[in-house]
């Protein structure tokens, strides 16, 4: 049975861990990623459109010879959808088995971010399928995303049908 000193120790430990996010927005709303999600962050490029796949899914990019799926992050998450462009930025993420290019309107920055200040969605609200973990800084709520649920079991199709691969071509 730990001491009083040891718990005193364990919640101080827990309190002093701090957590990297990378920050971007859609519309005025902040949103993040874990840093360790993060690939990189580049322009929009010329999108492949997908045939029957989901509403939310823009098509396939050419990412450095890896094909992988743009996902409408306003689409995905039921927002005001907006026309992109040029200017409009890809955020390369990956999870355990996928990799996917997020499409936000301007990611903002690198946040170091107290552990005890991100707390479960479910204690800041309901049917936020998408989010993770809610970051308080200041007066600033961070939505901050899974990236494991933007594509689901059917979804991730997209990015790991190798059985339907002509002959002789492997990933």
């Amino acid at each position: 049975m730990p001491t009083e000193t040891q718990a005193a120790a364990s919640q101080a430990s827990a309190a002093n861990r701090t957590i990297q996010l990378l920050t971007f927005k859609l519309d005025d709303q902040e949103y993040a990623l874990d840093i360790a999600n993060v690939v990189e962050v580049v322009r929009m490029v010329a999108v492949t459109r997908a045939p029957k796949a989901p509403p939310f899914v823009k098509g396939m990019v050419n990412l450095r010879g890896r094909v992988i799926p743009v996902i409408d992050l306003r689409k995905r998450c039921d927002l005001r959808l907006k026309p992109y462009d040029l200017n409009t930025q890809l955020l390369i993420a990956r999870t355990n088995q996928h990799a996917m290019a997020l499409m936000v309107d301007v990611v903002s920055e690198v946040l170091t971010m107290p552990a005890g200040s991100i707390e479960p969605p479910e204690l800041v609200g309901t049917a936020m399928q998408f989010v993770r973990a809610v970051g308080k800084l200041g007066d600033r709520l961070i939505l901050i995303l899974d990236p494991e649920t933007l594509l689901d079991d059917d979804d991730a199709d997209l990015n790991r049908n190798t059985d339907k691969l002509p002959a002789g071509v492997t990933t």
